[in-house]
């Protein structure tokens, strides 16, 4: 019955592996996309220590006979290496060099057009476009989600017009014709990715709480960390095809070995039952 246990909790968290190489590959093409690693760990093992005072004379190994319950998948690490360099040419188009991230805002509304609440979401995806906003009362960038740009201190950057000959330096310091004073853009260090929550559309819930100052309380500017910007240009996936297809066979093999488990067990079972009942 352990066998059939052992190999029922492998093969569930070989399928949720699975699931993970599929988002990643699904996410190849995607702009700023960070792919994840699963990572297994043990479940509850038991100890049996009834052996014979004999047996433990002649024994190096440690006293007892540990039974395993399987294994499962504990966690899907966010891997941070960086993108291949997209040369795009295109002004709004922001490259992170290093670790860090974007912070947008978007307002959330009521039927009635009425704003009831600010979400917050970090990203890596830097492809951003100029639009007017009516709740701004002027020209923002903005993701393909909605989302706004913010600057360092997590507010909302505001152009008006005429929107023209754009330059973002490597500090992150944006000039432009619709800009009265230059403004930096916000780029926040994270020390524990993985404590960040998936959201949808590549972007990150962070659970900021905004302070004097910026999102400080949690976060740190990255340019601390010799973060640098790059304008005219975008961050690929760092997901390997390679590498996600060689992990997609070691995946299937598993799968295979813990299906043949459950059969020969099955058929053990089944030996023992004919035995008993002759």
């Amino acid at each position: 019955m352990q066998s059939l246990n052992i190999s029922t909790s492998a093969m569930r968290g070989i399928q949720q592996a699975l699931d993970n190489t599929a988002n990643n590959l699904s996410n190849i093409d995607t702009i700023g996309y960070k792919r994840r690693v699963a990572s297994f760990s043990e479940l509850l093992t038991d100890s049996m220590n009834e052996q014979p005072a004999a047996d433990n004379q002649n024994r190096n190994t440690p006293v007892g006979i540990r039974v395993g319950s399987g294994a499962h998948l504990a966690m899907t690490k966010l891997d941070l290496g960086q993108g291949s360099l997209k040369q795009t040419d295109v002004p709004t188009d922001v490259l992170i060099e290093g670790d860090g991230y974007f912070l947008v805002t978007r307002k959330i509304k009521d039927a009635n057009n009425i704003t009831v609440d600010e979400e917050s979401r970090f990203t890596r995806n830097g492809s951003f476009k100029v639009s007017y906003d009516d709740d701004e009362d002027g020209y923002v960038l903005h993701t393909s989600s909605g989302h706004i740009l913010t600057d360092e201190d997590g507010k909302n950057i505001v152009l008006q017009e005429p929107v023209r000959n754009i330059e973002i330096s490597p500090n992150g310091t944006m000039n432009a014709d619709g800009l009265l004073v230059p403004v930096k853009i916000g780029v926040w260090n994270v020390d524990n990715p993985d404590q960040l929550k998936q959201v949808g559309e590549n972007l990150f819930d962070a659970e900021l709480v905004f302070m004097a100052g910026g999102p400080k309380n949690k976060y740190t500017s990255s340019y601390d960390n010799g973060v640098t910007l790059r304008q005219g240009a975008l961050e690929s996936s760092n997901v390997s095809m390679t590498e996600e297809m060689s992990q997609l066979v070691n995946i299937q093999r598993a799968y295979q070995l813990n299906s043949r488990a459950i059969g020969i067990s099955d058929q053990m079972m089944g030996i023992a039952n004919q035995l008993r009942s002759r």
